[in-house]
């Protein structure tokens, strides 16, 4: 049994619904879709009642849906529009309203389908992402084999590190690593930022130059299965000077503080709290903009978030990045990142990397 998908139902059709209708047009919901159906095609709906699970795709993913999914296949086939067929299966089944998720559709997608159906909607987006947010242990195993994949990829490129390289050329190497070691893709578009770089806390890797001595901000992902991990580290090629080192290390005790305190019933507002009071007590608050984490999963950027935003508590189950960070416009930035499992008494740290600033 899916249990994922019998607690989504659970919840949803207490809202006195029919069915729930997902929509995944190019990858525009494959999240939702695999997360329901194990699904992991680019184009599908799904149609779910309390008895029945239907999936509608294409001739590309019909033999891929027997493989992946439990679902029964409604066969889609062209020249009749794909929203004509949901509609016409819809209306055949006599279903009066549906749970969809608005912030997956577009508007335009919307428009059209309430024009053809002229049934109720219930958004369900929020209470989707709730559900999502507590990770079952066969998710999490898979998040700490992303985080494994991603941090023995880091370790290689470390072993061929030296000033004259370009940043990409190291983003290039690490992510090649990771294929290596299992991953599915990149989690994300990798982010190494050298020097003054490092200040921009998204610094994609560039054409610069690493030279000797620059503190070097890495924050990389893999992804696994579906699941992703997100880690940051800073490394120098040759001893960073002492500012560098200085600011290192009160993101570090920052980080610390608030891994210290994470544990289920604390708000996510009250962790971002102790980091930044920290960093603020040490002269450096305006230069901490961003949140201090989020939560992970089949998406880099889920529920919850640490930030002061989030006054709701932590609960067992939810993943969540903490990583504080300074930023020195034209100096350098420092960025600590772990991946974290919230447990009752406390939290459970998925890398083993050190955390300390790498110097090789």
């Amino acid at each position: 049994m899916n249990t994922r998908l019998e607690e989504v139902k659970a919840k949803i059709f207490e809202k006195n619904v029919d069915a729930i209708l997902v929509l995944n047009v190019e990858s525009s919901n494959t999240v939702t879709t695999r997360y329901l159906s194990g699904f992991t095609g680019s184009f599908s709906a799904l149609l779910i009642t309390p008895k029945r699970h239907l999936i509608v795709t294409d001739s590309r993913y019909w033999t891929q849906v027997k493989e992946e999914s439990t679902f029964e296949l409604v066969k889609y086939i062209p020249p009749k529009t794909f929203l004509d067929t949901i509609a016409e299966l819809i209306n055949s089944m006599e279903l009066q309203k549906l749970a969809i998720e608005k912030d997956r559709i577009s508007a335009g997608y919307f428009e059209d389908l309430r024009e053809k159906l002229k049934i109720e909607f219930e958004d369900v987006s929020s209470l989707l992402l709730e559900v999502r947010s507590r990770k079952t242990e066969e998710e999490i195993e898979k998040i700490k084999v992303a985080v494994e994949i991603a941090q023995e990829a880091f370790k290689k490129m470390l072993e061929i590190a030296k000033p004259g390289m370009k940043e990409y050329e190291l983003a290039a190497y690490l992510e090649y690593q990771m294929k290596l070691f299992g991953a599915d893709d990149r989690a994300f578009d990798t982010i190494i930022a050298s020097g003054y770089r490092g200040a921009l806390p998204h610094g994609k890797a560039s054409e610069k130059v690493i030279e000797k001595g620059e503190a070097i901000v890495v924050d990389w992902g893999a992804r696994y299965k579906g699941y992703n991990s997100d880690l940051t580290r800073v490394f120098s090629i040759g001893e960073p000077s002492d500012k560098v080192k200085e600011v290192h290390k009160i993101v570090y005790d920052a980080q610390q503080k608030a891994l210290d305190s994470i544990k289920a019933g604390i708000t996510g507002k009250e962790v971002d709290s102790i980091a930044r009071n920290h960093i603020a007590e040490s002269g450096y608050g305006e230069y901490f903009g961003h949140g201090l984490g989020h939560g992970l999963g089949l998406e880099v950027h889920e529920n919850p978030s640490l930030s002061y935003r989030n006054e709701k508590p932590l609960e067992d189950g939810h993943i969540v990045t903490v990583e504080p960070g300074i930023y020195l416009e034209g100096e350098f930035g420092i960025r600590i990142e772990e991946d974290v499992v919230v447990r009752e008494n406390g939290c459970e740290i998925l890398s083993t990397l050190p955390r300390e600033i790498i110097i090789i």
